[in-house]
């Protein structure tokens, strides 16, 4: 099992959505998207065990952006989903943790290449372990959130409030745990709790202050959300939970580190849960934003666009390592189709026009993607309420690929040749 996690707390209250004006001629690729989500949310809904989903197109260089919803939340007053909906974003909660460091660096608060010894020495087991290979997921440090420990406090109590010292202690060995190193790359959720702390500590803030005001405040992005502490109940949901929708778990998969053979998941009494009210302390640093498509979509253009790092430091982020090896990669092509930054993927798929940049956020009860094609200066942001059973997840290539062959086949895309060197 992998989860690509996500998290939130109510800061900000709601504040309209005002995408561009469709143009005339944009209202035939906008009922086709329509038709691409509305067929997805039919056909799949059972099977994925969600009620509802968003997706947004911005085609850059001022044309409009297209959004369009389907289905509801799930709940009992069946609001539709709309522009207002959020949704957790998961693990592209990492961007921002990513971001973040790279900030501290150019203001020359710390650098890549410092040692967890040098900023965390709580930690002696890992104290050659640098900040790069934390974010680009080639320490050896072990996955936290796939342990029984975690998984079984997780089920007792969805409420549970986690800090980051109990999610690294799960895996640490001075509390006498004693799980296999990762190799090469190896995705580790852990690895991004050591960062949030780094970064406290070089900030002199909490991981929350620090994320607000120096990445979601200058931005604007006031439907993006942390949220590392327990959420208000229903009856007092506040602006934000109320925006939520119904996150339904369906997943089997048994977690990394349950003994072999594994028949039945730690996690398996969650299945046929909402997950809407769970604590999301869990995911923190590694997976704790909410957000919506449309605020997600202004941070990937901010952080492209250079207006989030220097040239120096956004450079420092795409630089890829191989997802099999964790060897330094120049380019993904089609020998070689997936690759990973700082926080970032990077895959080349031929039937997706070539090389883009890449994430699938999940927690147990959400999954968001964006997938950018820099040559087209296509992005394309999309959410659902749910994490499906084994092998039915079909968001990504149903919609976000549905999405993609709608504008190429409608000349939209295309059009601009191989995708361009880094």
């Amino acid at each position: 099992m992998r989860i690509w996690l996500c998290v939130t707390l109510a800061v900000f209250g709601a504040v309209p959505f005002f995408p561009r004006p469709a143009r005339a001629d944009d209202a035939a690729i906008t009922a086709q998207l329509q038709q691409v989500l509305d067929a997805y949310v039919k056909d799949r809904a059972a099977i994925e065990g969600l009620s509802g989903a968003a997706l947004q197109v911005d085609r850059g260089g001022g044309k409009s952006i297209l959004a369009v919803f389907a289905g509801d939340n799930g709940l009992s007053d069946k609001k539709p989903i709309g522009p207002d909906t959020l949704f957790d974003i998961g693990s592209n909660t990492k961007e921002f943790t990513a971001a973040l460091i790279l900030k501290l660096e150019a203001a020359g608060k710390l650098r890549l290449d410092d040692t967890i010894g040098r900023w965390l020495p709580q930690y002696p087991a890992w104290k050659d372990v640098t900040i790069r290979s934390l974010l680009q997921m080639t320490s050896p440090i072990p996955n936290y959130s796939e342990t029984v420990a975690i998984g079984e406090i997780e089920v007792a109590d969805i409420h549970h409030q986690f800090n980051g010292k109990d999610l690294i202690g799960f895996v640490d060995p001075a509390n006498g745990n004693h799980f296999p190193p990762g190799k090469g790359w190896f995705y580790s959720n852990t690895n991004y709790i050591l960062a949030g702390l780094i970064i406290e500590a070089a900030s002199g803030m909490n991981y929350e202050q620090a994320l607000t005001t120096m990445i979601l405040e200058p931005l604007g992005l006031h439907d993006t959300y942390y949220a590392d502490g327990a959420l208000p109940g229903p009856a007092a949901a506040g602006p934000v939970m109320s925006r939520v929708p119904r996150a339904l778990y369906m997943l089997q998969d048994c977690l990394m580190y349950q003994p072999e053979p594994c028949t039945v998941s730690t996690l398996a009494p969650l299945i046929g849960k909402d997950m809407r009210m769970q604590n999301r302390s869990w995911a923190a640093e590694a997976g704790a934003i909410i957000s919506n498509p449309h605020d997600l979509g202004l941070w990937i253009r901010a952080l492209f666009e250079k207006r989030v790092l220097p040239a120096k430091q956004l450079e420092e982020m795409t630089t890829l390592v191989s997802n099999k090896t964790g060897l330094p990669l120049q380019e993904v092509s089609a020998d070689k189709p997936a690759g990973f930054g700082l926080g970032l993927g990077r895959f080349d798929r031929k039937e997706l026009g070539g090389a883009y940049w890449f994430y699938e956020g999940e927690t147990l009860g959400f999954r968001t993607i964006f997938a950018y094609w820099p040559q087209d200066d296509l992005l394309i942001t999309g959410s659902v309420n749910s994490r499906p059973p084994n092998g039915e997840d079909k968001f990504g290539p149903t919609v976000i690929g549905g999405a993609f062959m709608a504008l190429r086949e409608a000349h939209l895309i295309g059009t601009s040749g191989p995708p361009t060197a880094k």
